[in-house]
């Protein structure tokens, strides 16, 4: 039987700030899209609005969700996905914000910002599947491609 040890302090502490995060930043783009974004000196049109109400939603459900789900978790095996699934989506929002700085595409402080902001969730998440408790147990070390499923059963 495979035995996944407790989870850290560490991994609750990146969990709970993500979970904060992704609340704050969904609450107030769901709630009020142009105030928020236009802090940042981001434009909202009417036609855009919809839009981004539906990203602060996604970013509750999806990011505050799993984030409350790892909060909760005892062990590293019910948050192996979740942890894959944030390095992956971290990875690709820090390159959006990064390329939109460079291009000059949106206000470039703020898309710096949220690039910073991502990159270190990035670095967060990265950090706490490199370090996953039972690393030395594992055939394959492939992040998002094990070489076989976990089982729990004997063999």
């Amino acid at each position: 039987m495979t035995h996944y040890p407790t989870l850290s302090r560490w991994a609750r502490a990146v969990f709970a700030l993500h979970l904060i995060l992704a609340v704050a930043i969904g609450a107030a783009l769901l709630a009020a899209p142009a105030a928020f974004c236009g802090w940042f000196g981001y434009t909202v049109t009417p036609e855009t609005e919809p839009l981004l109400c539906a990203f602060g939603a996604l970013l509750i459900g999806a990011g505050g969700l799993t984030s409350l789900f790892g909060l909760f978790a005892r062990t590293w095996e019910q948050v192996d996905y979740i942890v894959r699934a944030e390095i992956l989506y971290l990875a690709l929002q820090t390159a959006i914000f990064v390329v939109s700085a460079l291009t000059g595409r949106g206000p470039v402080p703020a898309n710096w910002l949220f690039a910073a902001l991502s990159g270190v969730l990035l670095v967060l998440f990265a950090f706490l599947y490199v370090a996953r408790p039972g690393q030395s147990d594992r055939r394959s070390h492939h992040p998002f491609f094990p070489l076989r499923p976990h089982t729990n059963e004997r063999g």
